[in-house]
């Protein structure tokens, strides 16, 4: 082979080597470039969600976007999106009671095949399974449409203070434990409480008292949804006890929501209430709090039977319409890794949904965090709000006649019979009841 012609020969190698290196650089970055757009909250939850995109965007090399909305807003933009298949989303933060409709409808991604290609089974063994429960449809034993992001479950809020100078130096077991030192605490004269009482109507005062409820063996209906079981005795026994708390409670509780609880707690007027753990934070913090270390964290008292939190995840699914599915479940399943549910305790104070992060020994060790272990506890041991379509028409409905008996506007055996006879309509419209 004359020069000439090796020349030729290794120019063409040289031009073959950067082609296959340039061609390939551009090959990687094809399979992450895109665009993801996220519907998220403008809350501590949705901030965190926003700032993990960002993060991700950034190591995939991708453009990032966000539509941030108030809690009924977007609850809102998503149904609207979704129904009418607009595909504007790739990826949705939800509360886990909208996540029966947004199922039930065929508006969400079943993630099955997405966790097939990676070669997992499905939702991984380290999510607490009440977690993974509420991301299934139907409940606890269907496909997986949703990830659990964030954890939240109610928790007992209590004075260990207070309670340790009436002679109880532990968490109350029972609600008629927990009652006997609300009453001691009480002054109303000195503007002292033994607890705070959410009676707002609709969602506040139902959240508040679904925990009552289920602790003396109250169930909304039976297995298949069919039968509402609100007027029954185990109800009138809760709701008779329920009221039994608003009369240790300050005036005006039956319009109070989730901030007048915090607020009389974090000035030290009152004794106990039960609350979501987003409020901890604010309590152990000096600039905030007259009562920092002085809270104790529990399970919910047991009525009749065995107490249960109402469990409120914040979970993260991909739109049936979504344009870029394949990367959106990178995403969520990036983002719900245990390393990163860390770093969002770490960083943003958000509770996590997997085992090995409630009981990670640098995190339980940290005052800070120092209700995990009961919040892990709550959350195993959680009901959640019934798993039907319309359980907001239905929480509302409730919610109204629950703050009237409240407000001492009707008897307690009357809200019960009438919250019956209004709900019974709204299954029938739904088709639960035929």
């Amino acid at each position: 082979m004359n020069r000439l012609a090796r020349n030729l020969l290794i120019a063409l190698l040289l031009i073959g080597l950067l082609a296959s290196v340039f061609g390939g650089g551009q090959q990687e970055k094809a399979k992450t470039s895109g665009k993801l757009v996220l519907a998220t909250l403008n809350s501590i939850e949705g901030q965190t969600t926003k700032k993990a995109l960002i993060e991700y965007g950034k190591l995939k090399g991708i453009k990032v976007e966000f539509v941030e909305a108030p809690y009924s807003n977007l609850f809102e933009k998503e149904v609207l999106d979704m129904s009418k298949k607009t595909g504007l989303y790739d990826i949705v933060l939800l509360d886990d009671p909208w996540f029966t409709q947004y199922a039930e409808n065929g508006w969400l991604t079943d993630l099955g095949p997405f966790f097939k290609k990676r070669g997992e089974s499905g939702l991984s063994d380290d999510f607490i399974p009440t977690s993974a429960a509420i991301c299934r449809y139907p409940y606890k034993t269907g496909k997986v449409y949703a990830m659990p992001f964030f954890g939240n479950a109610q928790m007992f809020f209590y004075r260990k203070d207070l309670f340790a100078d009436y002679g109880l130096n532990r968490a109350p077991k029972t609600w008629d434990e927990a009652y006997s030192v609300m009453k001691k605490i009480t002054d109303a004269g000195n503007g002292i409480y033994g607890y705070v009482l959410r009676g707002q109507q609709g969602n506040p005062v139902v959240a508040q008292f679904m925990p009552v409820f289920w602790s003396f063996g109250g169930r909304m209906f039976n297995d298949d949804k069919s039968i509402v079981q609100i007027d029954t005795p185990e109800a009138l026994t809760a709701l008779n006890f329920f009221l039994k708390l608003k009369d240790v409670s300050p005036p005006g509780a039956e319009s109070f929501n989730a901030q007048q609880l915090a607020t009389y707690m974090l000035q030290g007027k009152a004794g106990s209430t039960i609350n979501w753990p987003a409020f901890v934070p604010t309590f152990e913090d000096p600039k905030q709090s007259k009562v920092v270390g002085k809270i104790g964290y529990s399970p919910i008292p047991a009525g009749t039977v065995k107490g249960s939190s109402e469990i409120g995840h914040w979970l993260v699914a991909i739109p049936e319409g979504a344009k870029n599915k394949d990367l959106a479940f990178d995403f969520i399943h990036w983002a719900t890794s245990a390393k990163n549910q860390k770093d969002y305790a770490l960083k943003m104070g958000t509770p996590p949904t997997r085992i090995s992060v409630f009981t990670d020994p640098e995190l339980t060790k940290m005052p800070k965090f120092k209700y995990f272990l009961v919040l892990k506890d709550c959350i195993a041991n959680s009901t959640p709000r019934p798993r039907i379509s319309n359980w907001n028409e239905v929480e509302n409905t409730f919610g109204i006649y629950l703050s009237k008996a409240v407000a001492g506007e009707i008897t307690p055996k009357a809200a019960l019979a009438k919250s019956q006879v209004e709900v019974e309509k709204l299954m029938k419209k739904a088709g639960y009841i035929k």
